[in-house]
This record gives C-alpha cells, structure tokens and sequence, in this order.
C-alpha cells in the first residue's frame, strides 16, 4: 500500500509560528506587532495571539511605548525577555577556558574566565572540573532557569555535536565532552558541542556582521586557525561534519612541525605561537601575544615586522580560500582582528594583488561585530536551540519549577541577586567608516575605499 504524506496540524503549525516569531526578535531586536505582522505575512489577531502566548512562557515581554500602524492604530513593541530563560555558554581555548550565561537575544548576564597555567591544565579532567566550577559560581550570581549548554571547542566534532573527534592543540581525540559535562553539571540541561569557529559564524551570521550576508568565511585565530564556511546562507559540513579546518592546509612544506603530524600548517605562520616566536619571545599564553601586538601599535620595530610577516603568510591561506570559495567578505576573529587593525595595508594589497582576476569587484575584510565575544554568543545558540525550535516545549510561568541542577536557582517572580555587569551585543550601527574600518574593500575596483 502506498504511503501517504499527512498535512501539518494545528498544533505543528503553532508551534511552527511561534518559533520563526521567537527567532525573529531573538536575531533583530525589539519589534512592533505592527511590523510583525507585515513581516511574517500573519495577520494581527494571529500575532496578537502568539504574542500573548509567548508571554505567558516568560519569553516575551511588550513595553508601554507604541509605535503607529499604517492606519493609525498604535501597536506595542515585542522584545525577548533576556533574564529568566538562560544558555551557559562555553569556549574551550588552548589557554583558557570562558564561560558566560547568555539570555535570549544574546544578553550576556554573568561571565568568567580561568586561564591555563600547566600543560597539565588542558587535559580533559580538568578541563571538565573547571567548568563544574566556573558555572557553579556563575549560575550563583543570577536568578532564571538553564535551559541549555552549548560548548565550542579548537577541533573536529561529531554531526549529532556530543564527541570532540579531534583537537590537536588541546591534543584530545575522541573525547565524550557532551556526556562528561552533563555528568558533571548534574542536571537536566542538554549539553551540545560545536566547533568554535563555526559558532563564530553562526553568531556574525545571524546578528552580527554577515546577518544580510548569505557566502562568508569567518576565521578564528588563536594558537590554531579554524573556519567557519557559510554558504548560500547555509554552514558547510562537508560529509563527516568536519569542514573548515583550514589551519591544517599545507603552505610551508618545509616549515614547522604541527601539532596534528604534519609540517608546515598555515596555522604554523599565522597562529599566536608564530606571532611571538618571530619577536624571539617562547609561546605561551595570551599575555605575551596581547604584549607583542601593543608594542607594534607603539612603533617597535622588532614587533611591528613580526605582524606584519604574520599578515603576509595570513594572506596566502586567504587568496586560497577566496579563490575556492568565492565568499562575500571573511570575518576576521581573534589575533586576526587585530593584525588587521594594525597593518591593514600589507594585508589589503597583497591579497588584492594575487586574487584580482577572480575578485576583480573586491571582497571585505571584516572585523567581527562581537570581537572575542563572537565564539560565545554562537555557542549560546547551541544552549538556546530547544527554546528558539520549539518555544511550546516551555511551561506557561505558572507552571514553571526550577531545573534541578547542582546550583541552585531562583524561581521566576522573586528578585535576581544584583548582577556584576549586563552586555547586550546588538547590530553594529551605521555609520562611516574611517582607517580603521570595520570592512576593508580588497579588489580592483574601489580597492581602499570605504564599505558599509
């Protein structure tokens, strides 16, 4: 017997509704009804009634401002309540580990930070017991409910986002970090891991500084190089989900050993560790690459040659990949951000010199709308997924009870304990752009010029 599609339900459709709403003030901000409607192409009453019943999850909430209609009936803005319903946010680095708790439309309510002090710091166990910690003291410091956590991590990660498959810098392979995070939180919340770099992407892509952008590469650089590739408006995989690890493309046959078994990594030239050894300085955290870039700024000499060695062989690995993947404009994360802020010319020439004939319109170099905060915020996505997907998977708030975590938490109506500082990433304003520009046009045509 043949099989037979079935229609979507009421209550799919509902839920269907409800999600793209949440999603659109969750990337865009603050909203009309009004706007909503002609946005989403529902009418008022429709709107009006997901409105309320988003609200009546905590999820959203309507300021006593109004904004006219087009026949002149006034209409309340809808803006994501960002304090009750909470992502922790994790990024792993080679020297660090960061944790925040994010809210709904990226409100970063509390954040810590622990850095590596012994090699012995980065094994998985203490990788693991100090986020135990920092996310002990930092659901201390807030009121709301944990409803996800989303981990970024230097290295390859499994499709269904629960194994660290490889990471070479941290030198793990095939690494449980979903189990053994949620095994330590104690609670219920989902644990999901992705590749730093592509949650980079995911956070310039849909609110930051590619958010009207379908082809971009965002690049983050630490001690290693990784890429996030979105294309036609969609993350590039590839077929085991292991995509973009660009740092690992040869440049230098003859260059230095890497920590994944070959020699001559572009991450090898471009990485922090090759940033301070070219001043004469042994890697080792971020304080001797943050002392090498401020003394670039100032004119040292010895410095100032080593970024810009540094922003020549950063753009061989970019014609490269500009030439394989015809993006829109690269976002520039990490140590990347500032080598561009510093010799933004030998950068821009010499990629527009050797990639004119397949980019003669000029492709922008971008700074990250977020800065180093960009690996986070995309990992908050990952925590905030079950929410923005299914928004009716939440509880009215009357039937709302706390997650039963380790660290106890304050239920919805009574006062938050004072917050050390709130950040609300938003969409870059517009405005001109001076020498130190946010984009930097490479190509022919309007090479150096202003882009916005």
């Amino acid at each position: 017997m043949a099989r037979t599609e079935k229609g979507a339900t009421q209550d799919s459709v509902r839920r269907h509704n409800l999600g793209t709403l949440l999603g659109h003030l969750h990337r865009h901000g603050p909203t009309s009804r009004a706007r909503l409607t002609r946005i989403l192409g529902l009418n008022r009453a429709t709107i009006g009634y997901l409105v309320d019943d988003l609200a009546a999850r905590g999820l959203v909430t309507e300021t006593p401002e109004t904004e006219q209609a087009p026949r002149g009936r006034p209409s309340k803005v809808v803006a994501v309540r960002g304090d009750l319903y909470q992502a922790m946010a994790v990024h792993v680095g080679v020297d660090a580990v960061e944790l925040a708790l994010v809210g709904l439309g990226g409100t970063i309510l509390a954040r810590r930070r622990s850095a590596f002090s012994r090699p012995g710091d980065r094994s998985v166990d203490h990788v693991v017991r100090t986020i135990a910690r920092l996310a002990a003291r930092v659901l201390a410091e807030t009121g709301g409910l944990l409803v996800g956590v989303g981990v970024a991590v230097p290295g390859t990660v499994s499709p269904d986002g629960e194994m660290v498959t490889f990471a070479p810098n941290l030198r793990w392979r095939q690494v449980a970090l979903a189990r053994l995070l949620q095994e330590a939180l104690g609670g219920g919340a989902v644990v999901r891991v992705g590749n730093d770099a592509n949650l980079g992407a995911v956070a310039e892509h849909s609110r930051g500084v590619g958010i009207q952008v379908n082809d971009l590469v965002y690049l983050h650089a630490e001690v290693g190089v990784g890429a996030g590739i979105i294309t036609g408006g969609r993350m590039l995989e590839g077929a085991g989900g292991y995509a973009g690890e660009v740092g690992h493309m040869q440049l230098n046959p003859g260059g230095l050993a890497c920590h994944c078994g070959s020699r001559g990594c572009w991450e090898t030239e471009v990485g922090e560790d090759a940033l301070v050894r070219r001043v004469g300085i042994p890697p080792g955290g971020r304080s001797k690459v943050d002392l090498v870039l401020r003394r670039a700024r100032d004119g040292d000499r010895v410095c100032l040659e080593a970024v810009e060695e540094t922003a020549r062989w950063l753009s061989v690995g970019l014609v490269n990949m500009l030439s394989a993947l015809d993006p829109e404009i690269v976002i520039l994360g990490g140590v990347f951000e500032q080598i561009l802020d510093i010799c933004p010319e030998t950068l821009v020439d010499r990629v527009a010199q050797t990639s004119r004939y397949f980019h003669p319109d000029g492709v922008a170099l971008v700074r990250p709308a977020f800065g180093r905060s960009s690996v986070l915020l995309g990992a908050a996505e990952l925590g905030l997924r079950t929410v923005l997907e299914d928004p009716a998977s939440v509880s009215p708030m009357a039937e709302l009870r706390p997650l039963d975590l380790k660290q106890p938490q304050t239920r919805p109506g009574r006062p938050a304990p004072p917050r050390r500082r709130i950040e609300t990433p938003g969409n870059p304003p517009v405005r001109e752009l001076g020498p130190q520009s946010d984009r930097l046009a490479v190509g022919l045509k309007g090479r150096g010029t202003r882009i916005l």
